[in-house]
C-alpha cells in the first residue's frame, strides 16, 4: 500500500541521513497526532529490512503504543527503571518478542505517578547503553514535546527526534514552537513526519496503523500517508 511505502521511504531517509540515527525518538506537537502509530510502523519497517530493532513505549503518561500493540497490563519500562537487579536482566525479562521477527517491544508497564523523575535516574542511561550494543535500531515513542519534559530526557540520550504533525490540525506556530523548544535544548531534530495527508478517496491508503498487528484499524482515516522532511 501507499502507506507501507511511505514508511519504507522514511526508513530509507533515516538510513541515508548524515547524522547518526540508530536511536530515534518519535514525538509530536499535540496528543492525537499519530506518533505512536508512526513509531510502531517505522520500527516494523526496520524489522522487515532485517535490522534487529527495539521499540520502546517511553510515554508513561498516555501509553498509546502499548495499547496499540495489545500489551496493556504487562510489565515493562516502569518496572525496569524501578528494579534493583542489573538492567540487562530486568530488561530481557520484560521484552515482548512475539510481535514479528527482528522486533522486540518494551511496553510502558504500570503507569508511574512520577514519570519524569523515574526517567531521570541512572538506569535509563544504562538501559539505552545496553540496548545500543544489542540492537541495530531503537525507536522510542515519547509524549508530545512541548507538554512534558520526558521527551527532553529521551532526546538527550538518543541520536535525535522525529516530530509528527497533522497539517489540518496543527497550527504553524505550534510546530515552530516545538522545533524551537528542541533547538534551545540542543536536541537534534532529524525531520518532520507529515501525517494524514493524501487522497482520502483511495481505499488502498486506509488503515496503516493496526493492519500490521491484527488490530482494528477503524480509527485510522482513509488517506493516511507519511512523508519526511529534513
Amino acid at each position: 500500500s501507499a502507506a507501507s511505502e511511505a514508511f519504507r521511504t522514511l526508513r530509507t531517509a533515516l538510513a541515508l541521513s548524515d547524522a547518526p540515527t540508530e536511536s530515534v525518538v518519535v514525538t509530536s506537537t499535540q496528543p492525537g497526532d499519530g506518533k505512536s502509530t508512526v513509531a510502531a510502523n517505522l520500527a516494523l519497517a526496520f524489522a522487515q529490512a532485517g535490522k534487529r530493532t527495539l521499540l520502546i513505549d517511553g510515554d508513561m503518561r498516555r501509553p498509546g503504543l502499548t495499547t496499540l500493540l495489545g500489551l496493556r497490563n504487562r510489565p515493562g519500562l516502569s518496572e525496569v527503571l524501578r528494579d534493583t537487579v542489573p538492567v540487562e536482566e530486568s530488561l530481557t525479562a520484560r521484552l515482548q518478542t512475539e510481535v514479528t521477527p527482528n522486533l522486540d517491544v518494551l511496553p510502558c508497564g504500570n503507569r508511574p505517578a512520577n514519570p519524569a523523575e523515574l526517567l531521570s535516574g541512572p538506569r535509563l542511561t544504562d538501559l539505552l547503553t545496553w540496548a545500543g550494543g544489542q540492537y541495530e535500531q531503537i525507536i522510542i515513542d515519547s509524549p508530545p514535546a512541548p507538554l512534558a519534559s520526558d521527551t527532553v530526557i529521551w532526546g538527550r540520550l538518543a541520536h535525535g527526534v522525529i516530530l509528527v504533525l497533522q497539517p489540518e490540525k496543527n497550527k504553524r506556530r505550534e510546530v515552530l514552537r516545538a522545533a524551537q523548544y528542541l533547538a534551545i535544548l540542543r536536541i537534534p531534530l532529524l525531520g518532520l513526519v507529515i501525517n494524514r495527508v493524501g487522497n482520502r478517496n483511495e481505499k488502498d491508503y486506509a488503515g496503516y496503523g493496526g493492519d500490521y498487528y491484527g488490530h482494528d484499524s477503524s480509527k485510522a482515516k482513509e488517506g493516511d500517508t507519511v512523508m519526511v522532511s529534513e
